[in-house]
């Protein structure tokens, strides 16, 4: 019966999602958005106001590198977060609207941006961010002139670069030498493209908008490898392009070790209208989602002036928003539960800010969301903002989700409890006869866990299976010759988490004896032969066992 209704509902829902993207792109969806009380926490403000700066989490802390300062002049310091407060560094380069990404070996890549104040010109600037000594250094040469562009690293380490302003643009592919490499020209020049992998070898280029921030009457999208081709969904629909800049593919949401490459972009028709794309290789769809994306609240119009930032752990994607109206000084946070079919939306909300800098969020090893600095009217790149905030949309649902799951620790105990007594009362006015025949009470049940948990914890300490980043609960449970609920079962009752949450703990033990007895060790070495799939799960598995960072810990050694 179970197993008939189960595919029963499969089935509808599938039938039901084309029906519920249709009615999303009509706008008939009559559903209000689910609304929620957000918390916003102003941090200590930046030591340089800034905008057209780099925003990026690596190595568990936040930092701004670069941008403009007021007045529309170019600054080369940078500045990371850290114990509470924002500490200064020095660049080698302003990078004004330059792009950053993290490169296989744990250091920043930053590369371009303007030459000189008000944003003219552009440059063939390079360098690299040392996360772990808090160190920039020049380190090559850019192909092409460039800012207000955007990369991309690939499976195989090599990073793509694509996009200009006021100047042509191309595709090159920085390799780790001081020296990069022009691939191929590009069917249009763009300002700020989206550049997605489709495969591990291959990547899509495409923009709203060309190299002089003009809208393209046709869409057109270039391959990394391949000729361009143009997409049905563009024809009516427009993938956002903002000045506040992207970084990277912030909506990534596909899986690399199982040759997923999914994202999600946003995407609008008119000033009314938006809605998410689900890209996945070369193949464009509206994302279904349970009620249309909502561009008022009850105080007003919502500005959303951020890209898709998406948190793989949590299964949720994020956009960020602002009370249009004068009247109106709250923040927004779209949140798309999009691991749910269709995608569950919920619309998060502020109490009215005093002050809010409008730039690209940054995601933090916590699932919390920063803004950093940014611009605090429109088009206003004379008078930068030194804001930040931090808007918590992961930690409190996270911790209602622990307590919630202590409740039911609490009242299946309490339940255990009272079958236990009655057993225990039955089995005292039973005949002496009886006592072979009776059946096993509850307390033998804790009995079988205990000793399971015994022998998964000698697995992981003798064979080590945390090692492999693609650990599933089904290879232990093959390995003890048992079922995986079982092993679920046992770690749930008897260490109150889940199975990733089990196992990383034993990676994060790893990586701390390997930081240990490695000082000279890269983090992107330790991650990786602890058994973690990202560095992100690293810093965050690490920071949720110890308190800490890894690079705090360290120094704390």
């Amino acid at each position: 019966m179970f197993s008939f209704a189960n595919t029963f509902f499969h089935l509808l829902l599938s039938c039901s999602a084309p029906l519920l993207a249709v009615a999303q792109e009509a706008g008939t969806m009559v559903s209000a958005c689910p609304t929620t009380k957000m918390e916003v926490e102003r941090l200590p403000d930046l030591n340089v106001p800034r905008i057209g700066h780099s925003v990026f989490c690596v190595n568990g802390e936040v930092v701004a590198a670069g941008g403009h300062t007021n007045g529309f002049v170019p600054t080369n310091t940078a500045e990371y977060f850290s114990g509470g407060e924002w500490h200064l560094m020095t660049m080698t380069y302003p990078h004004d609207q330059s792009i950053a990404v993290t490169t296989s070996s744990g250091e920043v890549l930053l590369a371009g941006g303007h030459e000189k104040e008000l944003g003219i010109g552009q440059t063939f600037t390079i360098e690299l961010y040392d996360p772990v000594a808090h160190r920039f250094r020049g380190y090559g040469c850019l192909e092409k002139k460039r800012c207000f562009a955007n990369t991309l690293p690939m499976d195989s380490g090599h990073i793509v670069i694509s996009g200009n302003w006021y100047q042509d643009d191309a595709i090159e592919l920085y390799d780790g030498s001081r020296q990069n490499k022009l691939v191929k020209p590009v069917a249009q020049h763009r300002s700020l493209p989206y550049i997605l992998r489709t495969s591990r070898d291959n990547a899509i280029v495409f923009s709203d908008h060309d190299y002089h921030g003009e809208r393209f009457d046709t869409i057109i999208i270039d391959r990394l490898k391949g000729a361009p081709f143009t997409v049905p969904l563009f024809e009516t629909w427009r993938p956002f392009g903002s000045q506040v800049g992207v970084r990277g593919n912030t909506g990534f949401i596909g899986d690399e070790t199982k040759d997923e490459y999914v994202s999600l972009i946003r995407i609008s028709r008119g000033d009314s209208v938006m809605a998410i794309a689900r890209v996945e290789g070369e193949e464009f769809s509206l994302l279904p989602t349970t009620v249309p994306l909502p561009m008022r609240s009850q105080w007003g119009r919502i500005d959303w002036f951020s890209y898709v930032v998406a948190d793989r752990l949590a299964g949720k994607a994020y956009l960020v928003g602002y009370g249009e109206d004068a009247q109106d000084h709250r923040l927004y946070v779209l949140a798309i539960d999009y691991s749910s079919v269709p995608a569950a939306i919920t619309l998060l909300y502020s109490e009215p800010q005093d002050v809010v800098g409008r730039y690209q969020p940054v995601l933090t090893d916590d699932g919390e969301l920063m803004l950093v600095g940014g611009i605090e009217a429109h088009n206003n790149n004379y008078d930068t903002s030194s804001t930040v905030l931090l808007l918590h949309v992961g930690t409190k649902e996270a911790a209602s989700s622990r307590a919630l799951s202590w409740l039911w620790l609490l009242a299946a105990a309490l339940l255990a409890t009272i079958v236990a007594s009655i057993a225990l009362l039955r089995h005292r006015h039973k005949p002496v006869a009886d006592e072979t025949t009776a059946p096993p009470v509850a307390g033998d049940s804790a009995v079988i866990n205990l000793e399971l948990m015994g022998r998964i914890c000698r697995y992981m300490e003798e064979q080590q299976p945390y090692l492999n980043s693609e650990l599933k609960v089904q290879d232990v449970a093959d390995a003890l010759h048992t079922n995986r609920t079982y092993i679920s079962n046992s770690i749930r009752n008897l260490r109150s988490c889940s199975f990733t949450q089990f196992v990383n703990g034993y990676r994060v033990e790893h990586a701390k004896q390997l930081l240990s007895r490695n000082s000279g060790l890269k983090l992107s070495e330790v991650w990786t032969a602890s058994g973690f799939s990202s560095e992100s799960s690293f810093f965050r598995a690490f920071k949720t066992v110890t308190g800490t960072t890894p690079m705090d810990w360290m120094a704390d050694k």
